[in-house]
This record gives C-alpha cells, sequence and structure tokens, in this order.
C-alpha cells in the first residue's frame, strides 16, 4: 500500500517542483520580472483561504466523513482504505500549486508565506510514511 501511495504522492509533486524550478531559473535569466502577473489584491486572501482549506480542513472533514462512514464496522476492507488515502493525497496535494501561483503573482509577503508555509505543511504532514500508514491502519481497524 505504501509504495502506491508514494508513487502518487510523487507524481503530484514532481510538477510542482519542476514549475518552481523553472520560475526560479526564469527569474534568474530575467525572463519574468517582478510585478508582472500582477493579481487584485483580494485575490490574495482568497487564495490564502483555499490554501487553508486544502492543507487543513478539507483533510480534516474528508477524514472525518470517511471515520463516520466506517464506523459501525469492525473491520475496514484495505481497498477502500487506500481509496480513501489517496484522496486525502490528491485534496492535500492542491496547496502546492497554490503556493506556486502565490509566488507567481508576488502575493504581499504575508500572504504568500503563509501560502508557502501551509504547502510545506501538507508537503510533510501527509507524506505517506512507513509510521502514518500504519498508525492511520490501526485507527481505521484495516485488515
Amino acid at each position: 500500500m505504501q509504495p502506491i501511495l508514494i508513487k502518487q504522492y510523487i507524481q503530484t509533486a514532481i510538477p510542482v517542483i519542476s514549475l518552481f524550478m523553472a520560475f526560479g531559473l526564469a527569474r534568474q535569466l530575467n525572463l519574468i520580472t517582478a510585478g508582472q502577473f500582477a493579481v487584485p489584491s483580494a485575490l490574495h486572501s482568497i487564495i490564502f483561504v483555499l490554501s487553508v482549506i486544502t492543507a487543513i480542513a478539507g483533510p480534516v472533514f474528508f477524514r472525518t466523513l470517511f471515520a463516520h462512514s466506517m464506523r459501525k464496522k469492525t473491520e475496514v476492507p484495505a481497498r477502500k482504505f487506500l481509496s480513501f488515502q489517496k484522496r486525502l493525497l490528491w485534496i492535500s496535494q492542491i496547496t502546492p500549486y497554490l503556493a506556486f501561483a502565490a509566488v507567481l503573482c508576488d502575493f504581499s509577503r504575508f500572504y504568500a508565506a503563509a501560502i508557502v508555509l501551509m504547502a510545506l505543511y501538507a508537503g510533510y504532514y501527509y507524506f505517506p510514511s512507513k509510521k502514518r500508514i500504519h498508525f492511520d491502519r490501526l485507527i481505521f481497524r484495516v485488515k
């Protein structure tokens, strides 16, 4: 189960890492200037709220829904648990793309830093380590 989740994690992380690297290179080569992709300041707070939703609130809500749907079962099928973990990864891995948008569009420091911190949190906390998967399997009584 863990190799499947790590594969998905890498498949969602590599594109955004590549975007950040390409953006950094373009900035160094002066192909992109600061303020080139300016957006209205109202959008800064909207993207920040979306990053909090995708990094924290969305996964917690989804986890609660899964726990509620499995509450009367003595065992959770491994297939359903894997599907739950995959969806959890998809939800949380939206946040780094929002961080890229914040950096690309030169958000104010407060919002850019907060969104990048949300992306780092989502990338770290939802990494499918053996320890986390084992702990979740115990909590949800997976076969």
